[in-house]
């Protein structure tokens, strides 16, 4: 494996997830059969997108939980370990010396871990005690595992069971959705697009013959993945995006390091990172490379439509000097080799994918801005779960990348001492206050100047395209007038095939002009950024309306937002909810953007 194909470290890459469930009393003699099954599934990976990390998310019970981690980190993948209980009592669960040993060995190894939250109605005290509670906890984690992974091993009798909890049940949670209390309840018309189940057919000690090949592989995909293509295509191209994305990370991440920085600033000031906790910061951090990275490429987008248009124009340039000026090979010689040059570079723009990793990259960032911010004020939601779950688009990598993201977010297994804790809670403070100012705020600013600046460069295009078209058409009147009442027209044939020329060259240059700003949809942006305005410009009056519900609001969006004074003392719950909906919209809004972008590719055979 050459040196630019070796994985990225976990810390920058999006990690394909690999999430386990499966039966806790395997027999030893079938051991080395399962170990080999996984390790292959795991080699055809690392083979598959050598770029790409691999991290495991299993809550290491015994039996398979505790197989596939170990088989994983021999082969260099790393281990993420949600706990359904708190570790005391979870630990209560391994009841043979050997096995808990064996807990506590991969735990040691693992690079994250972190207990999940108890369901609504459960109790510290419920939970303690083998019953409905504790049951339902660890449905959680297998909930957990089968929404966040992008596939799931299933080492599994294919038996179906009602144990809550039980390996059926996640593998149902994976293929048919996962149903409250474990997750937010779905919409009707929302897709499945948790990935596949590599179900390995697995004897156990209580089914020792389950009906089929034992150790076949099978691999199963939700019905929200059925479409015109074939599946394992559709779901292949998520992880290759995802392999993409992290190629571009490792090739561009030293170049592009200060610029990094800079846009990891424009969000939020590096003085107010203190205000911040680690998860929020390490979404910041995702952010700031997947913005960068966007605008990089969009850059290379930029200058590449342009020179397509020069070179069009170019072209029909020489084609007019070689009919009416110099009937030259070499003058027309031109003409083929510059749109050959532009086919070249079409060519080039189109393998390195420059709109489509532009459009994707803005996509992620803007997910993760969200996700930051929901994050600072303290909702628990993932962008994932609100971001076009009604369609099947190019943009479902997005949305698994941004909850491989939120897996690795997570805390650390290193306990946090209460002296941390407690800094934590001092430099925590104020986070309604950081998002109005730094998110609201910032982005009504921002849509306002992005739409004068793109109405502006609409108006200055139009209106250059419009003067070199009546340009043009003032040289035909002149050229037909000097024809027809001139008697010596024929002897300025030098003047009048310059002329001509010029007559020609110029509504090509205005159509280019005017095909320049449609290809860049400036027309289009200023609305939507018109729209965009208008949506953070409400939730500034809304904020301020909630926060300060007593006083009249100010005439000036700027004048109403709230006081310090304002922000502690209100009601923080419909403050969030406020939150809630408005990046609900922002993705849905974005969402749209991108897919009509899309449409906007530069074509070498429409003159770019």
């Amino acid at each position: 494996m050459s040196a630019n194909s070796q994985p990225l470290s976990p810390e920058v890459a999006l990690p394909i997830i690999i999430g386990v469930t499966g039966h806790r009393d395997l027999r030893p003699a079938d051991l080395p059969q399962l170990r080999a099954q996984v390790g292959q599934i795991i080699q055809d990976l690392l083979r598959r997108y050598p770029t790409t990390p691999l991290l495991v998310l299993s809550p290491l019970a015994q039996g398979a939980d505790q197989l596939v981690a170990k088989v994983a980190l021999e082969q260099g993948a790393r281990l993420a370990v949600p706990l359904p209980l708190a570790l005391g009592d979870y630990e209560e669960d391994f009841k043979a010396a050997q096995s808990k040993q064996e807990f506590r060995e991969l735990l040691k190894r693992a690079w994250k871990c972190f207990e999940l939250p108890l369901l609504p109605g459960n109790t510290p005290a419920a939970v303690k005690a083998n019953g409905p509670a504790r049951d339902k906890q660890y449905a959680l984690a297998g909930a957990y595992v089968a929404q966040h992974s992008h596939i799931l091993i299933a080492l599994w009798d294919g038996s179906p069971g009602t144990l809550v909890g039980g390996t059926a049940q996640i593998v149902d949670f994976k293929l048919n959705g996962t149903p409250p209390p474990y997750a937010v309840e779905r919409k009707p018309l929302d897709i499945i697009d948790n990935g596949p189940v590599y179900h390995i057919l697995t004897p156990r000690v209580k089914n020792p013959t389950p009906s089929g090949t034992p150790f076949e592989l099978n691999i199963r995909f939700p019905e929200g993945w059925k479409s015109e293509e074939p599946l394992e295509k559709s779901f292949g191209r998520i992880l290759q995006r995802m392999e993409s994305f992290n190629r571009d990370v490792q090739r561009f991440s030293v170049r592009l390091a200060p610029e990094v920085e800079k846009n990891r600033n424009y969000v939020i000031p590096g003085a107010e990172l203190s205000a911040l906790t680690a998860t929020a910061r390490f979404i910041l951090d995702r952010y700031a490379i997947a913005d960068t990275l966007a605008l990089h490429f969009q850059r290379r987008r930029k200058l590449t439509l342009l020179t397509l248009f020069v070179i069009a124009v170019m072209a029909l340039l020489s084609f007019e000097v070689y009919a009416h000026l110099l009937p030259n090979p070499s003058i027309l010689m031109l003409y083929p080799l510059a749109l050959g040059i532009a086919v070249c570079i079409y060519a080039l723009a189109k393998w390195q994918d420059y709109q489509n990793k532009h459009l994707d990259y803005r996509a992620l960032a803007e997910g993760l801005r969200v996700q930051f911010f929901w994050n600072v004020a303290g909702l628990p939601d993932d962008v994932a779960e609100h971001y076009l779950r009604q369609h099947r688009t190019e943009l479902d990598w997005i949305r698994n990348g941004i909850r491989a993201w939120n897996v690795v977010a997570r805390n650390e297994c290193d306990a946090v001492s209460p002296a941390e804790e407690k800094a934590d809670e001092q430099q925590a403070r104020n986070p309604i206050r950081l998002v109005i100012d730094y998110w609201i705020e910032d982005q009504r600013k921002f849509f306002t100047r992005a739409r004068r600046r793109d109405h502006g460069k609409l108006e200055r295009h139009d209106k250059l395209a419009k003067a070199f078209f009546i340009f043009g058409l003032l040289l035909a009147i002149l050229v037909v007038a000097w024809h027809h009442f001139s008697p010596d027209f024929g002897e300025h044939s030098h003047y009048r095939h310059w002329l001509i020329v010029i007559m020609g060259i110029s509504p090509a240059i205005g159509a280019a002009i005017g095909g320049y700003a449609e290809k860049m949809a400036y027309s289009a942006q200023a609305k939507r950024y018109d729209w965009m305005r208008s949506l953070f410009e409400r939730a500034t009056k809304q904020v301020a309306k909630l926060l300060a519900p007593h006083e009249p609001a100010a005439p000036n969006a700027t004048e109403a937002l709230p006081s310090e004074h304002d922000v502690k003392d209100s009601s923080d719950q419909a403050v969030l909810s406020l939150f809630l909906d408005l990046g609900a919209e922002a993705l849905e809004e974005n969402g749209d953007w991108v897919m009509v972008h899309r449409e906007r590719t530069p074509d070498v055979y429409k003159g770019a």
